[in-house]
């Protein structure tokens, strides 16, 4: 069971460590960002950049091989004659499949995207477009498909891509030329709204050419940069704007951009979390077994003894012991992987992976079970040469001789398994606890019945219409536009503090229905009214933190506040609410209704009565038919999406449980083990108590009161070390739960537990022991 435990958790982080590793030259591959220094010192790193700048950097940094901008993250309506299909878009230019090595089942790699009306299908698409799991590549190739979004553009399919693999932080069903990037809604930070990737050509030094793009990246951006300081939006320091190279191999891992990442991400420091559950079950496993061998050793001292007498060697010995260890533990290998084989679906439901097994294609595994078997084999085949080595064959069949050596060798194993497994229920609950306060903690708005329906492709005029068209309709409450709901990234601006500092804001666009449909507290001033609601008002509402970080003086409603050339007047004060995860602390934000700042409105949303969900459904979809847009309705609920927001840790409070119940059960099975022998060993003792007078309690308390010694032990080293994980853990919150003292002492009762039920049951069982039996050949 340990083994199977250990391999799957190796599996996994095997899995998110190979993230883009498939790609044939992702050794010289690289995605831009940059670190900028905001004028009051904050600082924030992005990967928005130009596309422009591409071209750019091929043309005057020679090192550079293929340079491509890229954006993906689309869910794209493809218009077809007898359906509509939602397909994850991406854009690019022919560079990228230079530069990216997907495997292309049909078509001509060096002519991809050359044409603007080109595009390329993955495998899944083409099976969804034909209606077939075998579509004919030959026939797809030329075929014409249209989007509803970009009009009069009929894309003509060139190429045929093998589905993305998993371990790919580029995720997408087609890649469309990057012409067409105006017809996508933007996501702009100043400095632009793409990514870019860049590979190096082969033999240059990584660091040196890096150095020549980050001096390029600086000359192409010098006047936006010098722009922003002009503004008081950047610092004035030379070092304000610092690009930098992310390697593709670790865009996974180490993504460092602030915000919304487009691409997907993984979690280092769940890694590192599950990396030494796993050493702590193997080291639980691995000490269970020597603590077991060495009491096989002991029964056998008449074997060595014999043996010895005979002229035989240590290294005799130590090939006795050697190859029946290395047997038993063979055994366990294998036994382990079959059984983790078995397990692996039960974890990727848990972990929502797909991790698979397969030794060919994991050559690591294949190493480190055999470093595994190698160093258990030569250690436990090494214990009983350390033990025999000085002692006379005339000695090794006496039984007392081991009795201190073996009681106090075992017992500092067991105290140590019981620390380890101490601080894993430590983690469990410490986690469970904090993952339950995130997802219970008070948001400062009602997040409970809303549904968010995706407008981003119909028109101001029309979404407005079909808002007020839901607002009439039987069980809703209320209905709301806005540009961003809380889990589609979000916009921020600079403010003037001061002449020398700024205050970066998060903003969102919204109607006068936005603050009663979220049931925000509004604190001061007023809400928007239908009549400033328009293309030139400047009126904005702000939350609480924003007053606070604006320093403004008494009430702030009036007060006028700007950022660059724009003004804009307080007219109301809202509650601080949780716009954010609740790993983040509350940020200055502002709502503003003026439809010529940034996008347009890209959600509505629709608050219900939930007796009246059905009838909500459909009045959402009759209005949209009347809408008459051949986009596919998307609509989401609010409360799934906020508990989306913590699968994170609710994977990982899942994966420690399951952890700590393995190393509890295999803890047991080693105690009571442990127990079965020493009893045997004290047989002769426990026989000679009773027939003195001793009770059957006091035998018992006898054989227990060594493990409770040391459960107490293992309770006082774990509970420091167990504080110190957990609290380094929860740093990474804003908002987090305290390490109640119940946490711990709830850990200490249940080891305590453990360890009565393991070995009261075998310690009754010697105690009760007649002991005629025990002395008759005595």
């Amino acid at each position: 069971m340990a083994l199977a435990s250990v391999l799957i958790i190796f599996l996994f982080v095997e899995q998110e460590h190979s993230y883009n590793d498939f790609h044939e030259n992702a050794d010289r591959i690289f995605r831009l960002n940059y670190t900028m220094t905001l004028k009051d010192g904050t600082k924030g790193s992005d990967d928005l950049i130009k596309p422009d700048l591409a071209k750019d950097l091929e043309d005057k940094v020679p090192q550079i091989e293929h340079c491509t901008p890229y954006r993906e993250g689309y869910m794209a309506q493809l218009d077809l004659k007898d359906k509509n299909l939602k397909v994850k878009l991406g854009i690019a230019n022919q560079e990228f499949f230079d530069m990216f090595s997907f495997k292309l089942l049909k078509g001509n790699r060096n002519d991809l995207l050359v044409d603007p009306t080109n595009i390329v299908i993955t495998k899944s698409l083409a099976q969804k477009i034909t209606g077939t799991d075998s579509p004919d590549y030959d026939k797809l190739i030329g075929q014409s498909l249209e989007f509803t979004f970009i009009k009069n553009v009929s894309f003509t399919i060139k190429g045929i891509l093998a589905d993305v693999p998993r371990n790919s932080t580029l995720d997408f069903e087609a890649i469309i030329p990057f012409e067409h990037e105006n017809a996508f809604w933007q996501s702009n930070n100043g400095l632009g709204n793409s990514i870019l990737f860049y590979e190096l050509k082969n033999g240059v030094v990584p660091e040196q050419a890096n150095n020549l793009v980050y001096a390029e990246v600086k000359e192409f951006y010098q006047k936006d940069i010098e722009k922003a300081q002009k503004n008081n939006l950047l610092s004035s320091s030379s070092k304000c704007f610092q690009p930098y190279a992310l390697p593709l191999k670790s865009l996974y891992l180490d993504n460092t951009i602030d915000g919304v990442a487009y691409q997907l991400t993984g979690n280092r420091t769940q890694l590192k979390i599950l990396t030494i559950v796993a050493l702590l079950i193997l080291f639980i496993a691995f000490s269970n077994y020597i603590i077991l061998t060495i009491g096989q050793f002991f029964k056998k001292a008449g074997e060595v003894s014999i043996r010895k007498s005979m002229g035989g060697k240590n290294i005799d010995i130590f090939k006795m012991f050697l190859s029946e260890n290395l047997i038993t533990i063979l055994i366990s290998f294998i036994a382990g992987g079959i059984l983790g084989d078995m397990l692996i679906p039960v974890f990727n439901n848990i972990s929502q992976s797909q991790i698979y097994f397969n030794l060919i294609n994991i050559p690591s595994l294949v190493a480190f079970s055999a470093l595994s078997i190698i160093l258990l084999t030569t250690l436990t085949s090494l214990i009983p040469i350390f033990i025999f080595r000085k002692v006379k064959p005339t000695l090794l069949s006496t039984k007392k001789l081991f009795a201190g050596k073996k009681a106090s060798a075992s017992q500092v194993f067991v105290g140590l398994q019981y620390a380890l497994t101490i601080v894993l229920i430590i983690a469990t609950i410490s986690i469970s606890k904090q993952t339950n306060y995130l997802k219970n903690k008070s948001l400062g708005f009602s997040d409970k019945n809303i549904i968010s329906l995706d407008v981003r492709y119909l028109s101001q005029s029309g979404a407005t219409v079909l808002r007020d068209m839901l607002k009439n309709q039987a069980g809703v409450t209320n209905t709301s536009l806005t540009n961003r709901d809380f889990f589609d990234g979000y916009s921020t601006r600079s403010f003037e503090v001061s002449s020398s500092e700024v205050l970066n804001t998060y903003i969102f666009k919204a109607d006068n229905y936005f603050i009663p449909t979220l049931n925000l507290k509004l604190l001061e001033g007023r809400n928007f009214s239908e009549s400033n609601v328009d293309s030139t008002d400047k009126s904005i509402v702000v939350n609480e933190e924003f007053v606070k970080k604006m320093k403004i003086d008494g009430s702030p409603i009036g007060s006028i506040v700007s950022s660059g050339k724009n003004r804009f007047e307080i007219i109301g004060v809202v509650n601080n609410y949780q716009f954010l995860t609740s790993r983040e602390k509350i940020e200055p934000m502002i709502l503003y209704s003026n439809t010529n700042i940034g996008n347009g409105y890209s959600s509505i949303l629709v608050k219900y009565n939930p007796e009246n969900l059905s009838n909500v459904i459909s009045a959402i979809k009759k209005g949209w038919k009347e809408m008459n847009t051949k986009e596919n309705l998307n609509y989401t609920f609010w409360d799934k999406e906020l508990e989306n927001r913590y699968k994170v840790e609710e994977r990982l409070s899942k994966t420690i449980l399951y952890a700590s119940i393995i190393s509890i059960i295999i803890l047991s099975l080693g105690l009571f083990g442990l127990t079965v022998l020493i009893s045997a060993q004290r047989t002769n003792e426990i026989g000679i108590r009773k027939v003195n007078g001793a009770q059957i309690g006091q035998v018992i308390m006898m054989l227990n009161g060594n493990y409770l010694k040391w459960v107490f032990f293992a309770f006082l080293v774990a509970c420091p070390l167990g504080w110190y994980l957990m609290n380094k853990w929860l740093e990474n919150f804003a908002y987090k739960t305290s390490l109640s003292w119940w946490i711990f002492a709830l850990a200490g009762v249940l080891a305590l537990g453990i360890a009565l039920i393991t070995v009261s049951w075998q310690s009754w069982r010697a105690a009760t022991r007649n002991p005629v039996e025990a002395l008759r050949y005595e």
